[in-house]
């Protein structure tokens, strides 16, 4: 993946994010990439905050310092969309936006970090998905697939109308448990038949790919967050119905976030469970088996519901903002994070190892750099002059000054509380 550099203007050095929930991240390279979500810390309250959607955030995994760009083509700015990565790029759909739920599909060059907005074949509402957030996704064979959400009514978009269940708050919204797929070939939607149980309706749910197979974890239907998984057989389009797992069950749960591990396991952190309790809790799911496994030895204290998490080159997970408290609360307002909490599944080399030890103990060991070889020592140069900057940095200014004429960057926009309807 090639970012800009920074003497071209557009590739900025920065401390950290602003703090956001419901943003989407993804992993390519040796980056974590972040675009997205709002943030409703600061007064009054009870006001949400999109944050800047021309505006892409770039972690990098390997000097542990953040950057971000900014470009004039963009999609709206949202919060509970979804993506997925495939082919070089990262795929976008749906989500939350300032005047209601959006259909858009969207995906980003992961080598350039360009927009592009797909426009199907045909752009008639009846051959659309209906707008949506809190879906998940997956690109398998050139077709992008999106399941469930939370938005407006089927009627007058693609596919039947029984896969919508009404909520009563906010009216005319629900969940769905329909599957729309776009073919990249065709350039059109499609809601394709499938065999077997469909999973109910649900949102704030979770999906991870292992080759053919993607397994569908919790989210929420009605009054209740679930801890089902289901399967469907990308070869064959044959739901498996709900499957019986072996071992302590996780608790049920939505805005949680699932992530693919090698060797087929899944990875389940934190969300929030029927009783309106933030969780801090880790799993692992191993899909050849089935053995759900608690994960004891992480910290149990660091809560976290709509944040987002990816999966590094040296398998790492990274979980990236989010939410620790009790988000419907809306008499206090949600402490959203900025930090990352970094989940290591493999042992590192003994070369990264070495080399970052070389750095922690940069005071006693910087005389001996010279002797190292060049690689390593350009290596610890680089680290510590991005450091030594970053002590120097004075503040994240938002792009409120900018010459764009989307009305999105007028200031920051607001967005009603059933924006956060999971």
């Amino acid at each position: 993946m090639a970012i800009a550099s920074e003497s071209d203007g557009k590739k900025h050095l920065m401390s950290f994010p602003p703090e956001r929930i419901g943003h989407v991240a993804v992993c390519n390279d040796k980056y974590m990439i972040v675009w997205g979500g709002y943030n409703d810390d600061f007064n009054p309250p009870y006001t949400e905050k999109y944050l800047p959607a021309n505006e892409i955030w770039i972690y990098d995994t390997e000097f542990k310092v953040w950057y971000f760009e900014r470009h004039n083509v963009h999609p709206v700015a949202t919060s509970g969309s979804t993506v997925c990565v495939g082919d070089g790029y990262m795929y976008l759909f749906g989500g939350h936006a300032r005047l209601g739920n959006v259909n858009n599909l969207y995906r980003l060059d992961l080598n350039n970090l360009e927009w592009e907005k797909i426009v199907p074949q045909s752009e008639n509402a009846n051959e659309l998905p209906s707008p949506r957030d809190k879906a998940v996704s997956w690109y398998h064979h050139r077709k992008f697939y999106t399941f469930g959400g939370f938005g407006v009514h089927l009627k007058g978009y693609i596919g039947d109308t029984k896969s919508f269940f009404q909520d009563e708050i906010p009216e005319n919204r629900g969940w769905n448990n329909q599957l729309c797929v776009f073919d990249f070939t065709t350039m059109q939607w499609s809601v394709p038949d499938t065999m077997g149980p469909t999973p109910s309706a649900r949102a704030a749910h979770t999906a991870v790919r292992f080759d053919s197979k993607v397994y569908i974890f919790g989210g929420r239907h009605s009054n209740i967050r679930l801890n089902d998984v289901h399967c469907l057989d990308l070869n064959s389009l044959a739901w498996s119905g709900s499957i019986c797992t072996h071992g302590p069950q996780p608790e049920g749960r939505s805005w949680h976030t699932a992530t693919a591990l090698p060797y087929n396991r899944m990875f389940v952190y934190g969300g929030f469970t029927t009783g309106c309790q933030p969780l801090s809790d880790s799993w692992i799911l191993d899909t050849n088996t089935l053995n759900w496994t608690q994960l004891t030895h992480f910290p149990a204290d660091r809560s976290r519901l709509w944040h987002t998490a990816c999966v590094t080159q040296d398998q790492d997970v990274l979980i990236y903002g989010g939410c620790e408290k009790n988000i419907l609360d809306y008499d206090n307002i949600c402490e959203i994070k900025s930090d990352i909490l970094e989940f290591q599944f493999e042992p590192y080399s003994l070369k990264k190892l070495s080399r970052d030890c070389v750095y922690r103990f940069r005071v006693r060991l910087g005389s001996e750099w010279e002797s190292l070889p060049r690689p390593i020592f350009d290596w610890l140069n680089k680290k510590e002059d991005l450091d030594l900057r970053l002590l120097l940095w004075t503040g994240y200014q938002s792009d409120d000054d900018s010459d764009d004429d989307d009305d999105n960057f007028g200031g920051w926009p607001t967005i009603p509380p059933d924006a956060i309807q999971d």
